[in-house]
């Protein structure tokens, strides 16, 4: 369910260029997402496990 998540808030991001800033706005979502929903997750442990697969999905989703 995460990567559907994950998935949509890239193309709500999706514009040419900008790659980093997108991929904060991305985990800047998630971690919206999952303080609404009360889920504890340290701020670093989620940069972490989102940063690469944010990149994995990029090439498959927009290449």
């Amino acid at each position: 369910m995460i990567w559907s998540i994950v998935k949509l808030f890239m193309s709500l991001v999706e514009r040419p260029g900008e790659g980093e800033k997108k991929k904060k706005e991305v985990i800047e979502l998630v971690d919206s997402i999952f303080d609404y929903l009360h889920v504890d997750i340290d701020r670093e442990d989620l940069e972490l496990v989102l940063s690469p697969a944010i990149d994995y999905l990029a090439n498959i989703l927009f290449k």
